[in-house]
């Protein structure tokens, strides 16, 4: 199983942009790309913080949406620049994602220029198997106090160091001296998930939605405590509602298709699954391995085949690669 990330937090830095052939200077220096002149640029720098020595630098896009429709997409440069040739409007959102699994999203105000950068604090989670990992976006909800916010970063760094329970210990303060924090609400949800309190868990996850019921993150958690529990119905349910709330969430439809499958719909699994790979290639080749067997099952070898020879084209030294490779000399066409 590839691995899942635990990223405790983006802190978004807004820099306003001193004029538009300013900022058009400033981002061919840092991207190396010429930019037309007087085109209109939305661009900025994310900085990922935390990572350990000689540790693989994670793959981290921005998505640009605009009325809920991606409009762009950039992969970081060397220095972890990205931009987009379209004019800052407001309404519109940049979405942050790590291994095509959104982390979180900053409005875009065009009063407050061009330049986005955003700071990314990051640690490596457990297997998709283990504890489910804290992602959140801390400056999302936007009416944190001073001292929350202390407090919000205290429970990060508890989090990240494996505390567990002096991380649930804060974060529980954060939401009694601030009960309308969805997001406190919902790192507390996933610390509870990731310790088998699975009651604990779902009314945490449950109070971060009577606050804000589109937050993805929440919704996307919820459905896989369900699932975890068997609980098939409210899981489709729930993950219904996290792709309806970002529908370019791999994670959202992954699940989904998942959930669709335990209920034995597996017509409506396989879009969903599918769709996910579409949105996230490399991150969710596992799911190849998943309509394989599928197709496997109704006797439809040839598809089988596809996706496992899809699936070792995306993951080298794959452990049961031989297998695999045996399968598809059997089954495919003489």
């Amino acid at each position: 199983m590839n691995k899942m990330f635990a990223v405790l937090g983006i802190l978004i830095v807004i820099f306003i942009g001193a004029g538009n052939l300013s900022a058009q200077g400033d981002v061919r220096s840092a991207i190396g790309l010429p930019i037309p002149v007087g085109a209109s640029v939305i661009w900025g720098q994310v900085e990922i913080k935390g990572l350990k020595p000689k540790e693989k630098r994670p793959i981290v896009t921005v998505l640009l949406l605009a009325e809920g429709v991606e409009i762009g997409r950039s992969q970081l440069n060397d220095q972890g620049y990205y931009y987009f040739l379209e004019k800052a409007r407001d309404g519109a959102f940049l979405v942050v994602t790590v291994g095509g699994t959104e982390v979180g999203r900053q409005p875009i105000y065009s009063s407050r220029g061009d330049r986005f950068d955003m700071v990314i604090n990051w640690s490596e989670g457990l297997g998709a198997d283990g504890e489910p990992g804290v992602v959140s976006v801390k400056e999302a909800y936007a009416g944190r106090s001073a001292e929350n916010s202390k407090r919000f970063d205290k429970a990060s760094a508890a989090a990240k160091d494996k505390n567990t329970g002096e991380a649930i210990k804060i974060f529980n303060e954060i939401v009694t001296a601030d009960p309308n924090d969805f997001v406190a609400w919902t790192e507390l949800g996933t610390l509870y998930f990731g310790s088998s309190k699975a009651s604990d868990a779902e009314k945490a996850y449950k109070k971060a939605l009577e606050l804000k019921p589109d937050f993805a993150i929440a919704l996307v958690n919820l459905g896989k405590l369900y699932l975890s529990e068997k609980k098939i119905d409210p899981a489709v349910e729930t993950l219904t509602k996290a792709v309806a709330a970002e529908p370019n969430s791999p994670e959202a439809h992954h699940y989904l298709g998942e959930a669709y499958l335990q209920a034995r719909k597996g017509s409506l699994a396989v879009g969903h699954l599918n769709k996910a790979i579409e949105l996230a290639p490399v991150a969710k080749a596992e799911v190849h391995l998943r309509l394989a067997t599928l197709y496997n099952a109704a006797g439809m070898k040839d598809r089988a085949v596809a996706e496992y020879k899809a699936f070792l084209g995306k993951v080298k030294d794959y452990p049961e690669a031989k297998k695999i490779e045996a399968y598809i000399k059997e089954n495919s066409p003489k």
